[in-house]
C-alpha cells in the first residue's frame, strides 16, 4: 500500500509541475503577444494548465498525506512545516494571479463585471511584473519544500 500512496503522491507531482508550466508558459507568452487573439488562447490555455495542475495538487496531496499517514510522519514538525508552506504558496498564488487573469480574461470579449478593453488598453493591462511575481513565489515555495523534505529530522 505505502508504495501505491507513494506512486500516486509522485504521478501527481509530475502532472502538477507539467501542468503548472504550461500555464506558465501561457502567461509570460501572453505579455509579448501583440494579437488579441492569440492573448484570449494563451489565457485560456493559461486557465486551463492551472486546472489540471489542481487534479494534480489533489494526487500528490492524497498520495503524500497517505504515505505520511502509512510512516506515522503525518503530525511530524517537517510534515506540518510542508503544509503550512503548500497554504501559503496557494493563497499568495491565488491573491497574485487569479483575480488578476481572470478580469483580464473577461475583459477581452466583455461581461457585465469587466468592460471590453480596446487592444491598446490589454496590451498595457498586460504589461506588468505579474508572471515574475507568480513565478517566484511558485519557485521560492518549491525551493522551501524541497529543502524541507531534504533536511527533514529522521
Amino acid at each position: 500500500m505505502y508504495q501505491g500512496l507513494v506512486f500516486l503522491h509522485l504521478a501527481g507531482l509530475v502532472l502538477f509541475l507539467l501542468a503548472h508550466s504550461a500555464s506558465m508558459w501561457a502567461v509570460f507568452r501572453a505579455r509579448a503577444a501583440r494579437d488579441r487573439e492569440v492573448v484570449r488562447t494563451l489565457l485560456e490555455m493559461s486557465s486551463q494548465g492551472a486546472q489540471a495542475s489542481y487534479l494534480g495538487l489533489l494526487l500528490l496531496g492524497i498520495g503524500g498525506l497517505g504515505a505520511a499517514w502509512n510512516a506515522n510522519f503525518l503530525t511530524t514538525t517537517w510534515a506540518i512545516a510542508s503544509y503550512v508552506v503548500v497554504a501559503v504558496v496557494l493563497v499568495g498564488m491565488y491573491a497574485a494571479g487569479t483575480g488578476f487573469y481572470s478580469r483580464v480574461r473577461a475583459s477581452i470579449a466583455g461581461s457585465e463585471t469587466a468592460p471590453a478593453l480596446g487592444d491598446e488598453e490589454l496590451f498595457a493591462a498586460l504589461q506588468n511584473r505579474r508572471p515574475e511575481i507568480l513565478a517566484a513565489i511558485g519557485v521560492i515555495g518549491l525551493l522551501v519544500l524541497v529543502a524541507i523534505m531534504v533536511y527533514r529530522p529522521t
